[in-house]
Parts: C-alpha cells; sequence; structure tokens
C-alpha cells in the first residue's frame, strides 16, 4: 500500500491494525485515545506536509470504527490505556524545589517547574517566552505567553503568585533566574537555555 493512501477504507484498516498492536504496558493492546491522536495526526500530516487534497470528513469511518471497538471492549470488560494522570500537588512542588541544587541552574529549574504549575503552562509555551515577557506585579509575577495551543497567534497573561515557602515561589526564583541571565541581550534571551537538550537537574527524593 502506498505510504500516501489516505482514503476512508484505508483509515478504517489503519484503525484495525493499530487496535491489536502491543500498548505502553506488557500485556495490553493500544489505548482508543492514542488511536483517535493518530487518526487525527494521518489526516493533517497528509495535508500539511504532503499537500493531499482530502475530501471532508475522510475519517469518519475511521472514528465510528473506532467507537464499535470501543463499545465491544467495554462490554468485555477490557479496560486499555493508563488512566487519568496523577495531579501535581503542592507538596510535591516543595519536594521537587528542595531537590534543586543551590547553583544558578537549580535557580533556573526551580523558576522553571514552579512557572510551570503557576500558569498551568505546556513545556512549548514556556520555552518560547522571553525574559521581557515576565513583569513583576503585586500579584506575584505576570507571565504573557506568546504561544498557547488555546490562542497560538496572541499572548496570555497569567499571573504565578507566590507560594508560602520561599523555596516555592515562583516570584523568587525568577528573579534569581534572571538576574543570572542579564548580561544576555537584555530582554531578547530565552528564559530557558536549551530547555530540550538540558534536562533539570534535580532528583526528586522518595
Amino acid at each position: 500500500m502506498p505510504a500516501l493512501a489516505v482514503a476512508p477504507g484505508t483509515l478504517v484498516m489503519f484503525v484495525e491494525w493499530l487496535w491489536t498492536q502491543p500498548g505502553w504496558k506488557k500485556g495490553s493492546f493500544t489505548a482508543p485515545s492514542t488511536i483517535d491522536r493518530r487518526i487525527s495526526g494521518t489526516v493533517v500530516s497528509a495535508r500539511a506536509q504532503h499537500g493531499l487534497k482530502l475530501e471532508d470528513g475522510v475519517a469518519r469511518l475511521a472514528r465510528n470504527r473506532l467507537k464499535q471497538l470501543v463499545k465491544e471492549m467495554e462490554e468485555d470488560g477490557e479496560t486499555r490505556g493508563r488512566g487519568q494522570a496523577p495531579p501535581l500537588l503542592v507538596e510535591h512542588l516543595i519536594r521537587i524545589s528542595a531537590a534543586c541544587p543551590d547553583n544558578l541552574m537549580g535557580i533556573r529549574d526551580r523558576a522553571l517547574v514552579l512557572m510551570h504549575f503557576a500558569v498551568a503552562g505546556r513545556e512549548h509555551e514556556l520555552t518560547f517566552n522571553l525574559v521581557r515577557d515576565y513583569a513583576e506585579n503585586p500579584g506575584g509575577i505576570q507571565a504573557d505567553l506568546r504561544v498557547s495551543r488555546s490562542a497560538p497567534a496572541s499572548s496570555q497573561s497569567s499571573t504565578a503568585p507566590g507560594l508560602q515557602s520561599a523555596r516555592s515561589a515562583p516570584g523568587r526564583h525568577g528573579q534569581g533566574s534572571r538576574r543570572g541571565r542579564a548580561a544576555e541581550e537584555a530582554g531578547l534571551a530565552p528564559v530557558i537555555a536549551r530547555y530540550q537538550a538540558q534536562p533539570l537537574a534535580a532528583t526528586v527524593p522518595p
């Protein structure tokens, strides 16, 4: 079958094939949510990256078949996927913050984690931000998210309040990280340097 044979029938067969593929856990199979995302990714990639002119609703039959498979799965009592992820709580943030070293990298990592939590941000939203996108105000730090899944063409503004613990306050560590980068092109440097290539420095204790 040609790699770009994206059509209603081939997408249905794609669903059938994915349904039988191994899941993340040994002995399990691919989760319905994962299959749905792969249908979307296939259609979007075919249109955006390969310039295919696909009919509207090209994936409708595939999604209908997926719904049928999910219904049969539920009737059989089968479960797939990891389930709902456990929430990240303030008590976890305190442990993460305490595990960060007391150096510039630790300040950077602490600021990143706390800002992620405070603005409910995604990785790409913070990595696209520049130093100038943060400003102190009486309520904490004003963060202007220049790239957002909900509004990619405009900025989203959010205030990151300080928590009770000094080691858990986004404002305090955002200031430290900012001072540490003051020598770099005022306001134009990325807040988190080489974020994807440089992992967090902390090892969280059990």
